[in-house]
């Protein structure tokens, strides 16, 4: 009878062990698989600086690697725009606010809080709002996140519903890839009524007065190649801008914005998007490849 209990003790043991053997198999094929099927970017909203930046995962899966900065306009008062943790749910192509303007591309991600584009008149895409266009980068709206339509389009197109969205306060400090600047668009412009940087619209005058980005060591390739210990400033002198007349810019009149995951102290291939933005704050942005090589 004793060696009966004992076989039958024996049997449990080793029941419970192959059970919690395939239960902790399951819970880490399940953890490696959210992981996996977590969210590409997590997007970073700075209301005190009304700069927007976005964040990719690193080697170890934190969102660590900056890819891209975007000036905003937050809450024209401070907590119009809540702060805490948010996720991306509804996804809109144009929507209409509380004001009875309408924002393009729009992304809910907290109650009737949106990153939209700059206001229109009406859902089509020649009746923007010029004056409200020229307060990107300050307070101005009812609590959404205000972006340029290509901004906007951009997290529409590449940040998948439930990517986290944090609003934080840091005024001295818009985010580690800095604030781009917007242009401002006179009264009197005859392109007033459309966001320069809705580039993917055919119909969209400002398509003919954008500048153009070049390689100012062009090897034939389209590839920005660089030294590898190349510092930011020697890989932004390696891309130029020239205006829509094909001159080249002065260096002092254009910014260079390099965003991605590269490493310029590591040999090899990466791929980036360069943004070029000239003195009057128009916009181009273009996906290439950088090389860093042993010159």
């Amino acid at each position: 009878m004793y060696r009966v209990l004992k076989l039958l003790k024996k049997i449990v043991l080793c029941g419970s062990i192959f059970v919690m053997s395939i239960v902790f198999s399951l819970h880490f094929e399940m953890s490696v698989h959210a992981e996996e099927e977590s969210p590409r970017y997590e997007i970073r909203v700075n209301r005190a600086a009304n700069c927007v930046t976005v964040y990719e995962k690193d080697e170890n899966g934190a969102y660590t690697v900056p890819v891209k900065a975007m000036p905003c306009s937050c809450g024209i008062q401070l907590d119009y725009t809540p702060l805490g943790i948010f996720s991306t749910s509804d996804y809109y192509e144009w929507r209409l606010m509380v004001d009875n303007t309408y924002g393009q591309y729009a992304v809910r991600f907290v109650n009737r809080i949106l990153f939209h584009s700059v206001p229109y008149l009406s859902d089509a895409p020649d009746t923007l709002v010029a004056e409200e266009y020229n307060k990107l980068g300050e307070p101005a709206s009812h609590g959404c996140v205000r972006l340029t339509a290509n901004d906007s389009k951009w997290i529409y197109d590449n940040c998948e519903k439930g990517t986290t969205v944090i609003v934080y306060d840091d005024k001295e400090n818009p985010g580690p890839l800095g604030k781009p600047s917007a242009m401002k668009i006179s009264s009197d412009h005859p392109y007033k009524n459309w966001d320069p940087t809705d580039i993917t619209k055919e119909e969209n005058p400002w398509k003919n007065d954008l500048p153009r980005l070049y390689l100012t060591r062009d090897m034939g390739d389209g590839v920005i190649y660089v030294p590898v210990g190349a510092t930011q400033e020697e890989l932004k002198a390696a891309i130029g801008l020239r205006n829509a007349q094909g001159l080249p810019y002065g260096g002092e009149a254009y910014q260079i914005y390099v965003n991605g995951t590269y490493d310029l102290n590591t040999f090899g291939a990466y791929k980036v998007r360069v943004t070029g933005i000239d003195a009057i704050g128009r916009m181009i942005e273009q996906e290439m490849m950088l090389a860093v090589v042993y010159m």
